[in-house]
């Protein structure tokens, strides 16, 4: 399998990009956790959307408990709170901002960032930024 190929879980048909990814087998979409998230989530998070589209196109994978967004590799998880969203993305440095909440090194050259959205003005062009630079790392 190279680089581009994808693993297609053989009962739901999720995509990966490791064979034999460890996984939940179930399916969920983008609507069931619309579905729960108060007004204000929902409008962050089309908001959130918009904003990684302006990145490229991502393939947009929900779980049981997040909304993944993968090139395909994943770039960005979000996490449908009761008033805000916590979004990770993943960037090949560290990077040392006071919007950024905890890094997480994943591998030497791999980071973890969380953030904190809590209003439409934190969707600003450095979120996006730090999206894109996430969304070429992946790819």
């Amino acid at each position: 399998m190279t680089a581009r190929e994808l693993w297609i879980c053989p009962y739901w048909q999720r995509q990966f990009t490791k064979r034999n990814q460890s996984h939940a087998c179930s399916i969920y979409t983008g609507e069931q956790h619309i579905e729960k998230a108060n007004p204000v989530v929902i409008t962050l998070f089309k908001n959130l959307v918009d904003l990684v589209g302006n990145c490229g196109d991502s393939i947009i994978e929900a779980t049981k408990t997040s909304i993944t967004f993968k090139t395909p590799e994943m770039f960005t998880v979000v996490h449908l709170l009761k008033r805000w969203l916590r979004i990770t993305f993943w960037l090949p440095r560290p990077v040392q901002h006071p919007r950024i909440q905890r890094i997480d090194p994943n591998t030497p050259h791999s980071y973890a960032h969380h953030i904190r959205i809590d209003s439409v003005h934190d969707l600003d062009q450095q979120l996006q930024n730090w999206l894109c630079e996430a969304y070429m790392f992946a790819m």
